[in-house]
């Protein structure tokens, strides 16, 4: 007697998955696959809930935190809109990817998906190359897209740049898409630019709700959908044009994030169109002093109290900070982030309000107290040496008016200090506040060894060695 194949946890997810045709609780789910997947071992419940997060071929969407969906059932009848470009009416076709994604089952080979025309009859097509050259911050580079060779239809109905191509996904399960083509002169503004509305206000909320400052596409958009008014009528504009013109959100490709969110892959290929802004504020506003508790994250029991007034920079913030914890003035970026909540719950997100420079330079310098749209309880954060990642909690505690005479920014107040002594001083008979903390000397003792200054030009010359910050 042989034994049975083993099913993979992936495999049990979606025999399970292909036999439902409605949502069902997770709990539910659960259940069911574990008749298909047994095991006795304590955490199976969460090593399924991890491989429904995880897997990269969703053919579920989790439709709120206690039900899951079959996707097929979710696309089914969805129609969207894709305006073609100048390189597809040339080319004589259609981009699969994005055009295609999220609505195009993920497990089928891009061969194995049909066009219909708008009677349900198979189109001539083929999959072909299209080669387009876009311009990165590293100069020219040529990429090559998958896209389906349609030349016959687009002579047939006169496809003109501006004009449409209405889908509608006729089975989701086995690549089956219904084509229309409508004329630019048809399209119903009023009705396109609706949905599209609905249809960002539904993704920036699954976005202010998810756990992260983040939201996968494949898990967003067909929730969505789910939550249309009308996702099988006449439809709006293609979900990756919806997100690229709302300026709450963008599409890095495989997530949807808030706008300010920049990912290293937009900044080096040259897709990073996002820039620190300021609110306008008045002359009394920019006289206003703002007093701020700066601390040090990794030692809550360093702070100082900064004082500073709205019309002043960023650049100004920076320069207070490194000497008010004895930072290197001439040495490594300072960044700036505005804490922020995301929804109406108690999820906070960082929004950063840009860089600057030891030199007074950045994209963030230039940026007024005054503009950022800060209230009392406000945070702030504040990273020195992107290396060490030295972190700074900063809460506006009050909005004041300007003392006479008084010079800003300064550091208003400070933590009483909890002095350490010189070793050599000690050992000496002598009571001396340290002041360098030697590296070298700490390294080899596998201790702090502290001391004052006069010692350090004794005893640890050429040593390397931090200022002790009180």
């Amino acid at each position: 007697m042989t034994d049975e194949p083993h099913i993979t946890i992936e495999q049990a997810i979606r025999q399970v998955v292909a036999e439902m045709d409605e949502p069902v609780p997770i709990s539910e789910f659960i259940d069911r696959v574990l008749v298909i997947h047994p095991s006795t071992a304590k955490g199976r419940a969460a090593s399924i809930r991890n491989a429904l997060r995880w897997s990269a071929y969703r053919t579920w969407v989790q439709t709120d935190a206690k039900a899951i969906a079959p996707m097929r059932t979710i696309l089914q009848g969805v129609r969207f809109r894709h305006v073609p470009s100048r390189l597809e009416i040339k080319s004589g076709s259609l981009l699969a990817e994005p055009t295609f994604d999220i609505y195009r089952n993920p497990n089928l080979a891009l061969d194995d998906v049909q066009i219909l025309d708008p009677r349900g009859n198979p189109l001539p097509m083929r999959l072909i190359e299209v080669r387009s050259e876009i311009m990165t911050r590293l100069g020219p580079h040529t990429i090559e897209s998958p896209a389906f060779e349609l030349s016959g239809w687009f002579r047939e109905i006169r496809l003109h740049y501006g004009d449409s191509i209405l889908a509608t996904v006729e089975d989701w399960e086995s690549g089956r898409f219904r084509l229309e083509h409508e004329p630019a002169s048809r399209r119903r503004y009023e009705e396109i630019d609706r949905k599209n509305r609905e249809l960002a206000d539904l993704l920036f909320g699954r976005l202010e709700a998810a756990p992260n400052a983040y939201v996968g596409g494949v898990e967003a958009i067909p929730w969505a959908y789910m939550h249309m008014s009308d996702p099988r009528g006449y439809p709006g504009d293609h979900w990756v044009e919806v997100l690229a013109r709302d300026k709450r959100m963008n599409w890095d490709g495989f997530q949807i994030r808030y706008t300010e969110d920049r990912t290293p892959l937009q900044v080096i290929i040259g897709l990073d169109e996002w820039k620190p802004t300021e609110a306008r504020f008045t002359q009394v506003q920019g006289q206003q002093v703002y007093r701020f508790k700066a601390v040090l994250t990794h030692q809550p029991n360093l702070w100082r109290r900064i004082d500073i007034q709205g019309k002043q920079t960023l650049a100004d913030f920076d320069g207070i900070l490194r000497r008010a914890f004895n930072h290197d003035r001439a040495d490594h970026m300072g960044g700036f982030w505005k804490k922020e909540r995301r929804g109406t719950g108690r999820k906070f997100r960082a929004v950063h309000l840009g860089d600057v420079d030891p030199f007074g330079g950045g994209e963030g310098a230039g940026l007024r107290l005054a503009g950022l749209g800060l209230s009392p309880n406000d945070e702030l954060k504040y990273v020195y040496d992107f290396g060490d990642w030295i972190e700074h909690r900063i809460t506006l505690e009050e909005v004041a008016a300007p003392a006479k005479d008084m010079r800003y920014p300064r550091v208003a107040a400070k933590n009483e200090p909890k002095y350490s002594y010189c070793e050599h001083c000690e050992a000496e008979g002598r009571q001396s506040v340290a002041t360098w903390l030697c590296l070298e000397c700490s390294g080899r003792q596998e201790r702090d060894v502290l001391v004052c200054s006069d010692c350090l030009r004794t005893h640890h010359v050429d040593h390397y060695a931090d200022e002790i910050l009180y």
